[in-house]
């Protein structure tokens, strides 16, 4: 049995504008570990990725790189085994 509830490396979510070629960049290489029994609260100030990061981590949204990882399941390899996490 795993020790982290989450661990999250080098997240990242890069959005393409609307319009535009340019893009923009909602998480820039997160690191996060959530240790199993932890309390953990998420703030931030509009428009910091607060959304982006918990829809990555239900799944809903893909990410553009990194590694998420749910009760030991990585995202990627076990995405339903993830999810019912």
């Amino acid at each position: 049995m795993t020790e982290h509830a989450i661990q999250i490396e080098g997240l990242r979510k890069v959005y393409a504008a609307s319009g535009k070629s340019a893009t923009k960049e909602a998480l820039a290489g997160i690191d996060l570990t959530i240790p199993q029994g932890s309390v953990f609260g998420l703030l931030g100030p509009n428009g910091a990725g607060k959304s982006t990061l918990i829809n990555i981590l239900a799944g809903l949204v893909r990410k553009t790189e990194g590694r998420v990882r749910i009760w030991g399941f990585d995202q990627d390899q076990n995405p339903r085994q993830s999810r019912a996490a």
